[in-house]
């Protein structure tokens, strides 16, 4: 019998350390006498109900699925992408799902969720609520305005990064929107901060050319191909326009052959 219940025990055990501690849904209480802040909050009257009723959290955890929307596995995998971002990035991240938003809206309760919790100055909190009709999102900054976060982080980049996952989100795919938001996040701040960029239909970042540069470039190419007709007419040479394009343009990339001019390559990288 002792033999059975010492089998027993190890198997308890085992199972216990085999529990995935890094992402998990823990919460712990927050008090007024122990609010569970970050030691740079300052505590008023205006403030305190807010630290009250954000969930308090381990900000190793990083994965927050409070929504239950990701398996084990899933929450594994997030957090070891997760943390390649940051360890790349220093910048922070979290990302959380919930099913109950403690009566703020959800801009709110992402900027209350990551200023709240023990994380790092610089970093982003991107948020899931699956309430009763179909569910929200949002990505948060924190940080100096003017420091990389909000430089590389635009508006507008959140703005694309969130149409791109939400696609993955209404079908209820959550762990590929995770994903792909991860890999944006990554793909922007791999670009050092160049706005020219755009998420395309593949969740890919790349290259967005103005309709004004082409505009631009085709004039440019016009004007060169005049010139040279002209100066090649007026010392009576014979030439055609297809020769003049062998000679000025490069066919395997479209690019002028001028070493004393510069054009983009609209190749996508």
């Amino acid at each position: 019998m002792k033999k059975i219940k010492f089998i027993v025990f190890w198997f308890i055990l085992f199972f216990i350390f085999s529990i995935n501690v890094n992402a998990s849904s823990n919460t712990y209480t927050r008090s007024n006498n122990n609010l569970l802040v970050p030691k740079d909050v300052i505590v008023t009257r205006e403030n305190i109900n807010a630290i009250l009723n954000t969930p308090a959290v381990s900000s190793s955890e990083k994965i927050y699925d409070f929504a239950n929307l990701l398996t084990d596995a899933e929450e594994k995998k997030l957090f070891k992408e997760i943390n390649e971002y940051i360890n790349n990035t220093t910048i922070d991240a979290a990302i959380v799902t919930t099913r109950d938003l403690r009566g703020f809206s959800i801009a709110d309760y992402a900027n209350n969720f990551y200023d709240y919790n023990d994380f790092m100055s610089d970093g982003v909190a991107f948020v899931i609520y699956v309430g009763d009709n179909e569910p929200s999102i949002y990505m948060a900054n924190s940080g100096d305005t003017k420091g990389k976060v909000f430089t590389i982080y635009t508006q507008k980049r959140i703005n694309q990064i969130l149409a791109y996952v939400y696609k993955n989100i209404s079908a209820g795919n959550y762990y590929n929107a995770c994903s792909d938001y991860i890999k944006i996040l990554s793909g922007y701040f791999n670009l050092n901060r160049n706005t020219e960029y755009v998420v395309n239909d593949k969740g890919n970042i790349v290259k967005n050319i103005p309709w004004f540069g082409i505009i631009i470039l085709s004039f440019t190419l016009t004007f060169i191909i005049d010139v040279i007709l002209y100066t090649k007419i007026v010392n009576n040479k014979k030439v055609s326009t297809l020769d003049i394009l062998d000679d000025c343009v490069d066919k395997s990339t479209l690019m002028v052959k001028n070493n004393t001019s510069q054009f983009i390559n609209n190749k996508f990288q």
